[in-house]
């Protein structure tokens, strides 16, 4: 795929849902069912995020920890889907969704961003065999993300054909991510398709640099109209919540 048609895709994602639609006071938990649904209804592309459960089934969470958004203590990777099915979304009827149903809700109404959450180097090779073999038969258009390098090898590696993007955080507390989000966002192992990255360390240099190597520049997550006329200037799309867009 050349790379004109590789940077296409950004005209799709110019405007994408952070966690979907969600709004707390509505009681519309992040990452559930009713905020995807809100978002297809807007016609919003939607970002989410994934995980692998100790029995291999993908389900759609933020956080590695469960107690934020359910109130129980516990990781997700060390749950089966079963027990996850259990839970509720702070204190909703939303339950922790599979990827199988967000693909059926959504059905290629809207572009899918789908961050792979990995959060230690060397433990790649789990979530992303069952990802692609899922992803192969769904016929809407999305692309991939993570902050973990080592992902995008992978994928560069097996999933070629996939558009993928480099997450980057320069306070990320893991010191390899961070080493990666100062050093080596444009690392030819990995061959970012796109680089997305928070809002307020976008500058001038990275939005040049990312000209330079021909990547669109995602900004995260946009909440306040400021941070809006900011990646306006400097972003070719923003990943935002809490704003009418």
């Amino acid at each position: 795929m050349k790379q004109q048609e590789r940077t296409a895709f950004i005209d799709h994602y110019r405007q994408v849902a952070h966690r979907g639609l969600h709004d707390r006071e509505l009681g519309i938990p992040e990452n559930s069912l009713p905020a995807f649904a809100r978002a297809v209804e807007h016609g919003k592309a939607i970002e989410l995020d994934l995980h692998a459960t100790a029995d291999n089934r993908l389900v759609v969470l933020h956080d590695f920890q469960l107690k934020r958004m359910t109130g129980v203590p516990g990781i997700v990777e060390e749950w089966t889907l079963e027990d996850l099915r259990k839970l509720r979304l702070q204190g909703t009827d939303a339950h922790i969704p599979t990827l199988d149903e967000v693909l059926e809700l959504v059905n290629g109404k809207v572009p899918l961003l789908l961050e792979i959450k990995s959060e230690r180097l060397g433990e790649v090779g789990r979530l992303e065999p069952v990802l692609m073999k899922r992803l192969a038969s769904y016929q809407g258009e999305f692309i991939l993300e993570a902050f973990n390098p080592e992902v995008l090898v992978w994928l560069h590696r097996h999933a070629p054909q996939y558009i993928r993007g480099q997450l980057g955080n320069l306070d990320d507390e893991n010191r390899q991510f961070k080493f990666y989000s100062r050093h080596l966002m444009f690392n030819p192992l990995s061959r970012p398709d796109f680089i997305a990255f928070d809002i307020q360390k976008i500058d001038y240099k990275l939005r040049l640099a990312c000209k330079k190597h021909g990547l669109p520049l995602l900004g995260w997550t946009i909440r306040t109209e400021a941070e809006l006329k900011k990646a306006d200037r400097l972003c070719d799309g923003v990943i935002y919540e809490h704003l009418e867009l």
